[in-house]
């Protein structure tokens, strides 16, 4: 195994650990509304190597939380829906960076970190509001339907009339969606914040890092 594989490695064992143990002291907070769902600052851990090591390391970080948190809490549905609301933004931001870096540097441009965080965000949206609008229909629709009365209760209480099964699938969806935008530049800006820390402090984890290399694309590299 190489030096940089070994570190990698090493990383992802660390963050994962880091985002275990967030998730296990409840480092959140409700969303209004639709309580249930939480602003979790155990996703950060996970951003942080996606900017540093790339996709891959990042959704083995999110794999290994998942699987820990399928374990711990002993409920397999929750864990599993944060992984296909995580997942989906980590491929989203991978790929919305790569997109406007191709094309930054086709046009003889210098990529710069807030566009390409920009770029990486509204992707990260975009796919992970796609994917969980789906999986909130699957899931209310056929495998815990029951879900539909507690957040009928949950829209009654914030004054949202919603009498029938349809109005409140829809109200659901709408607000979930609401979360999930604002849940991805949560995340992906705070571990920025981390991450451009720790170059200001140790400027060599900018040589070898993903995202930061980036920034450093000349007019003539391809991706």
């Amino acid at each position: 195994m190489s030096f940089r594989k070994s570190i990698m490695t090493a990383n992802v064992i660390i963050f994962s650990s880091i985002a275990i143990i967030l998730a296990s002291v409840h480092a959140e907070f409700a969303y209004p509304i639709l309580t249930y769902l939480k602003f979790d600052f155990a996703e950060i851990p996970v951003m942080i190597v996606l900017m540093i090591f790339g996709a891959i390391p990042a959704l083995i970080t999110e794999t290994i939380h998942w699987l820990a948190l399928t374990v711990t809490h002993g409920d397999w549905l929750g864990p599993l829906m944060k992984f296909l609301a995580v997942a989906p933004m980590i491929i989203g931001f991978w790929a919305g960076s790569k997109i406007y870096t191709k094309l930054s540097v086709k046009k003889g441009g210098k990529p710069n970190f807030i566009t390409i965080l920009a770029f990486g965000i509204v992707l990260g949206i975009i796919l992970r509001v796609i994917v969980c609008t789906l999986t909130n229909i699957v899931v209310l629709s056929f495998v815990a339907p029951y879900y539909l009365d507690f957040a009928k209760g949950l829209l009654n209480a914030a004054g949202i009339s919603a009498t029938s099964t349809f109005d409140v699938m829809l109200w659901v969806l709408f607000f979930t969606g609401i979360f999930n935008t604002i849940h991805v530049p949560f995340s992906t800006l705070l571990a920025a914040i981390v991450v451009k820390g720790a170059i200001v402090r140790i400027p060599s984890i900018a040589e070898k890092s993903w995202l930061p290399s980036v920034c450093q694309a000349k007019t003539k590299r391809t991706y």
